[in-house]
């Protein structure tokens, strides 16, 4: 009887962990709900850390999936780079789709590409241009590079008003060039890109 007990104890000691975890953010959340209805600021507790590493995980390992299915690339490749381009897009408020169809676009997820005119990185940054810009140490490093083109990209939207067109052509071709076919040719296959990308998140 005391074996039987045991074991019954140790099934729910898991489930019952999970309970109380949610338990704390539940608690948490209505602690701040209540504060903020009594005049106080509402700072929302925070989660656990091991829960929201488990939950940024599963977005990272989701994400990766998603772009090794719609773009034909290496798994554990795609899941690196899912990490730096869900963290860049949050940031700058990007969807995460746009920013890896335009990494693609400009380097098929090769971390050290450089091009004839000098850009260099997954997302195809000119130093001389946009080093400043970014304040990025090493933008040889993909993460840091990937970030400074969500930043570029960001800057370029707003510059345009939100006119992603506008934004990805000055991308590609510089914010004061004057090469509209080129610019639609970019913008053309980074749209094909988003769009492979979006539907492999429905299947």
């Amino acid at each position: 009887m005391k074996s039987a007990i045991k074991q019954y104890v140790s099934q729910l000691a898991i489930p019952l962990a999970v309970i109380g975890v949610m338990s704390l953010v539940a608690t948490s959340l209505a602690v701040s709900h209540v504060l903020a209805h009594q005049g106080y600021e509402n700072y929302t507790l925070a989660k656990p850390v091991a829960m929201q590493r488990v939950i940024r995980q599963a977005q990272v390992d989701r994400f990766g999936g998603q772009v090794s299915s719609a773009f034909g690339i290496n798994h554990s490749v795609a899941t690196e780079f899912a990490d730096w381009i869900l963290e860049a897009s949050e940031r700058q408020d990007l969807a995460p789709e746009l920013l890896a169809s335009l990494v693609l676009t400009e380097s098929s997820f090769r971390k050290h590409v450089r091009s004839n005119v000098g850009a260099v990185g997954p997302a195809q940054i000119r130093p001389d241009y946009w080093g400043n810009f970014c304040g990025a140490d090493d933008l040889h490093d993909p993460e840091q590079n990937i970030y400074c083109g969500a930043q570029i990209l960001s800057h370029l939207l707003e510059r345009c008003g939100g006119d992603r067109t506008c934004a990805l052509g000055a991308y590609n071709v510089g914010p004061y060039a004057n090469r509209a076919n080129a610019a639609a040719r970019y913008v053309s296959k980074v749209d094909r890109y988003q769009d492979s990308l979006e539907a492999a998140a429905s299947l």
